[in-house]
């Protein structure tokens, strides 16, 4: 009995503290009075991916080469801290592919930042990205990365005719 007496003293006593350290201080009656209050608030790690904008590969007629794009966009970051980067494709097992209908045909994503160009694995995350706007979670106009879509000229050659299209999702994340 005494032991529970104990923990009710004990947990009485933590809320009583805890609740003071967080109480405003009223004024007393008199010519002036003052008193005082805590301001607070909590601030959660905030990223954003912006400016985005569809890739058109273009028309193969057989030439030699790889068909690839870019695009151009603006990675947000409140505060000075890292981010990492996610991508994954439309296709099975979130691969990277074009379809059109039954017929797939593969394509290969590069993340941009700064001098840095690094080949992304599908559902893999890019983690300790610097560079980030800080100040608009548009970048203000002046995008800071880019991404490079290539598919190659032997799959192109061996694909049937037809419209491939796909969607490339991108996830960032603060770290």
């Amino acid at each position: 009995m005494k032991y529970a007496r104990l923990v009710k003293a004990s947990i009485f006593a933590l809320g009583v503290a805890s609740t003071s350290a967080m109480a405003a201080t009223q004024g007393t009656l008199g010519a002036t009075s003052t008193g005082d209050l805590i301001i607070s608030l909590d601030i959660d790690n905030l990223v954003r991916v912006s400016n985005l904008n569809d890739i058109n590969l273009g028309n193969f007629n057989g030439g030699a080469g790889d068909l690839s794009g870019s695009d151009t966009f603006c990675v947000y970051r409140n505060g000075a801290g890292n981010y990492n980067i996610n991508m994954s494709g439309s296709g099975a097992a979130n691969a990277y592919t074009l379809a059109s209908g039954a017929n797939t045909l593969p394509y290969a994503v590069e993340f941009v930042n700064g001098a840095t160009t690094t080949a992304m694995a599908t559902g893999t995350a890019l983690t300790g990205q610097t560079g980030a706007n800080t100040t608009s979670d548009t970048c203000g106009g002046a995008d800071n990365v880019s991404l490079n879509v290539t598919v190659a000229n032997g799959d192109l050659a061996a694909a049937p005719a037809g419209t491939y299209t796909g969607t490339l999702t991108i996830v960032v994340a603060p770290e």
